[in-house]
């Protein structure tokens, strides 16, 4: 008798520690492509218009506008553990403004993205470390099965560089 309640026992434990292990773990996610989008959001809310001085001792002009954002998102995946999601994905961002009736480009930047999402907000955003970090970070921040989606990528540069123009093509010159 004492043996089958420590059997049973035993069995109710590891059916517990097998649940609580299995409900901390990260789920791929397949029917949530609007997180994709909020991503995108969030990471062209990051950007803000950087006014470049001449010099020094100039001072800022700050006679701009038309600021815009552009973004090129390539999806990787979204994963759920427990109430946040992970929104991973691989971004090209560049924003550019209208001064003096010419086109400048204002910053930009691309490569790996982690955001995560909780209630429907960004709660955190994640990307690797520069230089002789980033392969280590890369490891930290996106599992394998991102990675591996990582390295087998293919941009379209000339889809942003196109938006750039159509939407500047009043001080570009073209149509």
């Amino acid at each position: 008798m004492k043996k089958s309640l420590v059997i049973i026992l035993i069995i109710v434990f590891l059916t517990i520690v097998g649940i609580v292990l299995y409900s901390t773990r990260e789920k791929t996610v397949t029917n949530r492509e609007d997180l994709y989008e909020k991503a995108e959001e969030y990471l062209i809310s990051l950007e803000q218009p950087q006014y470049v001085l001449e010099t020094k001792e100039s001072s800022p002009d700050y006679d701009i506008s038309d600021f815009k954002v552009f973004t090129n998102i390539q999806k990787l995946g979204i994963k759920q553990k427990r109430n946040q999601f992970y929104v991973y994905v691989w971004a090209e961002v560049q924003s550019y403004y209208v001064q003096d009736n010419q086109l400048v480009g204002n910053s930009g930047n691309a490569g790996p993205r982690k955001i995560v999402i909780e209630n429907d907000e960004v709660v955190d955003y994640i990307k690797p470390e520069d230089g002789t970090e980033y392969a280590e970070s890369v490891k930290k921040i996106f599992p394998k099965d991102i990675r591996d989606k990582m390295e087998n990528l293919s941009f379209d540069n000339q889809k942003m560089q196109e938006e750039v123009n159509a939407y500047y093509s009043y001080i570009l010159g073209e149509s």
